[in-house]
């Protein structure tokens, strides 16, 4: 391999924590159309609504109207379990003002309610039919939302929002997504290829989608001391034999991977991932109870080549000592370990580099 300064990294990273694990997006197999693997979205059917995602940045200069009026031009395929009425995945379109702080999410959920048959199917949004609702801030940054389904088109779309924002045909699409909201059923489906303004774009470990990244109800940590890090460690084994002076074989008998931080804000929440028996109810934290949280962890960063670099890991309990000292003009950091669990089925830590 040649020296390539591009491929030295820097740059910092966040962590971000998901407590409990009712809410995952990771990568895994199934792959469509060859590739290896695609975007999971899972809800365990407990814990509280919200957005289980698969996200993209979409090419630029693409209007409200324009999108509204070949909203046909906008869908996804997916893999799901044979289970009917689940609340299936939805798009979301969230379109920005330039000329103010304005915006609005537009949700098209015409497959929420089909089965799934096992197989990978197209879902291509249609215009006709109420299967759309919107939400977002005015111009002044007052809220709005409406749940109202109204018809994913131009007319229908601008004629609910021109009450709440004027000239609804500057505002420009600024993020996709494919997401699960409701946390109920216990569901699970698989992203495989996203079309977004007519473009099919691949979704997978280092696909082809722009600004891809997985998301679910992630909190981060906020402002840390020294940044992030990632240890991985590997126990191996000799394999000798009385013939040879050199081993003939070396086999992994352990792998650890550890993420450590040094958190400088010093919230109760932070406070409460950091020790593993604490339990936090309100603003009360208490310790005694004995209890070992899971957690989902996800470091966002930059690759070298700018473009997203994620490290999932579905399974983490925080461990060891935490050692934190209240000194006159010195700030209080909380330090954390956590250390991946490995779960049934899925890699302990997957690294993703986005291709786009």
């Amino acid at each position: 391999m040649t020296k390539t300064i591009a491929n030295v990294l820097v740059g910092v990273a966040a962590l971000s924590i998901r407590e409990p694990n009712d809410a995952i997006a990771e990568w895994s197999e199934p792959g469509y159309d060859g590739e290896l693997q695609s975007a999971k979205l899972l809800k365990t059917g407990e814990g509280a609504a919200g957005s289980t995602h698969v996200q993209f940045t979409p090419p630029t200069g693409i209007t409200f109207a324009a999108a509204m009026t070949d909203i046909t031009e906008y869908g996804f395929y997916d893999f799901r379990q044979v289970l009917a009425g689940a609340n299936w995945c939805q798009m979301e379109l969230r379109f920005e003002d330039p000329n103010s702080v304005g915006w609005v999410e537009v949700t098209s959920m015409p497959f929420q309610g089909e089965p799934g048959v096992g197989a990978w199917v197209s879902r291509a949004l249609v215009a006709a039919g109420g299967d759309t609702m919107y939400g977002g801030h005015d111009e002044d940054g007052n809220s709005f939302f409406d749940a109202t389904l109204i018809n994913c088109n131009a007319a229908g779309v601008q004629a609910g929002v021109n009450g709440h924002v004027d000239d609804a045909d500057d505002w420009v699409l600024e993020r996709v997504r494919v997401e699960l909201w409701e946390p109920g059923p216990e569901r699970h489906c698989y992203i495989g290829q996203v079309t977004i303004a007519g473009a099919p774009y691949t979704v997978s470990p280092g696909g082809t989608a722009p600004g891809m990244a997985l998301g679910s109800p992630f909190t981060e940590v906020g402002y840390t001391e020294d940044g992030v890090t990632v240890t991985y460690t590997a126990d191996e084994s000799d394999i000798e034999v009385e013939e040879e002076t050199f081993p003939i074989n070396r086999v992994i008998t352990k792998e650890t991977a550890e993420i450590t931080c040094n958190m400088a804000e010093s919230s109760l929440y932070n406070m409460d991932k950091a020790m593993a028996g604490a339990v936090l109810s309100g603003g009360v934290l208490t310790l005694g109870a004995g209890v070992n949280k899971t957690m989902n962890l996800k470091i966002a960063g930059l690759n070298p080549a700018g473009f997203t670099r994620e490290i999932l890991v579905p399974l983490a309990t925080a461990t060891g000592a935490v050692g934190m000292s209240y000194k006159k003009g010195e700030k209080t950091v909380v330090p954390v370990t956590f250390q991946a669990l490995k779960t049934a089925n899925h890699p302990a830590v997957t690294m993703v580099d986005n291709g786009a």
